[in-house]
């Protein structure tokens, strides 16, 4: 009975089954390690291994546009002063608004941002990544509604808080379930895939203000979390946190949706499982959030991600979404400054579509270095322009050299701009990510409002030319601090980088020459090297 009961056991639970791996690939050979040169491996293993490989990537691009849904509608806010200050400003009558109240409606999105941050952390860990996700939903539609009914600024003030709290929520468990559910070959396209929708938000609600009124943007701004809410209902949580959470059977259920392949899913599964059980045996008992993050493994990144954030809120990166039409206007009269707006926002959204496929190729540090660069020489053209230009008549060749400026620091920034939701993505622990992803984010927003709410004081003390010379100095050192701190992720589990930082070292160039990137292999290689493998065992 016993006997019987064991066999029937060995067959349903494929965990008794190890498999031999091929290295640098997400390609895997059906045969046990103890006779990986005894048998050969079949045509259709191969084809059942490649249609569940196909169908496990299908989901996890699936599960990510739900996501991208909802930071799509949490770009749309972020964008929107720059489509409402210029209505209000051109018709007094609506809502009278001047410098000060106008800076507060810009800035008060970035000021309520941390709130939802520092909340998001915890319920992304009691609830869980996806849960939180749907709770994000409730303030964004009412702060949309809210908007859309104002009667006075300081409705307005309060609506756009509203929106920026929902903001807040979304950011730090919308990168890390993208990070939680993604392969390491496909998570350096899509963890910087909600970059693209925040950017398309902002494209969308200036387009609509080139052709609506500004309450009817607001009440349009509900549709994209109307329909957010359905996709996410359709997608299951990540299976870190199931498997944190003690939810073994949905943990599995939910890797395997992902992957594909039940079999595949319980292998990566007992790794993790091996994992975690490691992680807490050598974790103690009352050790709380500080105590955690004063550890070295997660002091390095917390240091290298808020240093980044800071530099490249100083390279302008927001400022330019947030006054767009206002810094557009200086280059010169005699052209529309709403449909100037929209071809930024729209050169915005290419180079984040760009810079998400380019993750796949090139690594990481060349890519920050590229760009901290570029950034820096094209304001720094755009500034030199500027002071040249100073008590000169308008020509008609300004707005094409400024524009060109402008258009060439958007390509190279915007790399900088998506790069701290990968960083949150891929650098920190799992022990701490949901939590530090809410910190970090609050911290950042809290920068992000000062710099915002301050911007029109130091415009009008440096001009706009001397505005981009503290946006090319601070490129300039982004780049120099990535050069020194930054490691290279591309092509590195999430556990690995979580090792890497356990290391001595601070600075890149003193690390462990250990840690190289894998280079992942093409399947047509991984075939080939299975068929040697194949004539080796017929050999022997």
């Amino acid at each position: 009975m016993k006997s019987d009961r064991d066999e029937k056991y060995s067959k349903s639970v494929p965990q008794k089954m190890s498999y031999y791996m091929v290295p640098g690939s997400d390609f895997q050979c059906k045969l046990p390690l103890s006779q990986h040169c005894g048998r050969k491996l079949s045509t259709i293993d191969e084809q059942d291994h490649d249609a569940a490989n196909r169908r496990g990537k299908i989901n996890q691009i699936l599960a990510t546009c739900a996501v991208l849904l909802l930071s799509a509608a949490c770009g749309m806010p972020i964008g929107y002063s720059a489509v409402l200050l210029p209505q209000l400003s051109d018709n007094s009558t609506d809502i009278p608004i001047g410098q000060s109240s106008g800076s507060w409606i810009a800035s008060i999105h970035s000021l309520a941002t941390p709130f939802g941050s520092l909340m998001s952390g915890p319920l992304a860990d009691y609830l869980g990544r996806r849960k939180t996700l749907l709770v994000s939903v409730i303030p964004l539609c009412l702060g949309w509604s809210s908007m859309a009914i104002s009667q006075s600024v300081k409705a307005l003030i309060f609506a756009r808080f509203l929106c920026g709290f929902a903001t807040g929520i979304l950011g730090g468990p919308g990168q890390v379930y993208i990070a939680e559910t993604a392969e390491p070959n496909l998570r350096s396209l899509l963890i910087g895939a909600p970059y693209v929708a925040y950017s398309s938000g902002i494209l969308l609600v200036y387009y609509l203000g080139s052709l609506l009124d500004w309450r009817s943007v607001a009440w349009c701004a509900n549709i994209l979390p109307t329909l957010a809410v359905i996709a996410i209902f359709c997608i299951p949580e990540t299976p870190a946190w199931l498997l944190r959470n003690g939810h073994d059977s949905r943990a599995l259920k939910a890797l395997t949706f992902l992957r594909g392949s039940e079999i595949g899913a319980q292998k990566e599964l007992n790794d993790m499982r091996q994992r975690l059980e490691k992680e807490r045996a050598t974790m103690k008992s009352n050790e709380n959030i500080l105590t955690l993050c004063c550890q070295r493994v997660a002091l390095k990144p917390l240091f290298i991600v808020i240093c980044f954030s800071l530099l490249q809120m100083f390279s302008g990166t927001f400022i330019v979404i947030f006054y767009a039409i206002d810094i557009v206007s200086e280059f010169g009269t005699g052209f529309d400054t709403k449909q100037a707006a929209i071809w930024t926002a729209a050169v915005r959204v290419l180079c984040c579509m760009l810079f998400c496929s380019i993750l796949i190729f090139v690594r990481r540090r060349l890519i920050m270095i590229i760009s901290g660069i570029g950034s820096g020489l094209f304001c720094l053209a755009l500034s030199v322009f500027m002071y040249i230009r100073v008590g000169e008549p308008k020509m008609s060749y300004d707005v094409l050299v400024a524009g060109g400026c402008l258009l060439g620091y958007i390509v190279f920034n915007t790399a900088l701009m998506v790069m701290p939701g990968i960083m949150i993505g891929e650098l920190f622990p799992a022990r701490i990510r949901g939590r530090t992803a809410g910190g970090v984010f609050a911290s950042m927003n809290v920068a992000l409002f000062l710099f915002a709410k301050f911007f029109p004081t130091l415009q009008a003390m440096l001009k706009m030319r001397g505005v981009f010379v503290v946006f090319a100095v601070s490129s300039f050192l982004l780049t120099i601090f990535m050069i020194l701190f930054q490691p290279e992720t591309k092509g590195r589990s999430l556990e690995h980088i979580e090792d890497y930082f356990n290391g001595d070292n601070w600075l890149w160039f003193s690390r462990d020459r250990g840690y190289k990137t894998v280079k992942l292999m093409p399947l047509d290689q991984v075939k080939y090297e299975n068929q040697a493998l194949n004539q080796k065992a017929e050999h022997a």
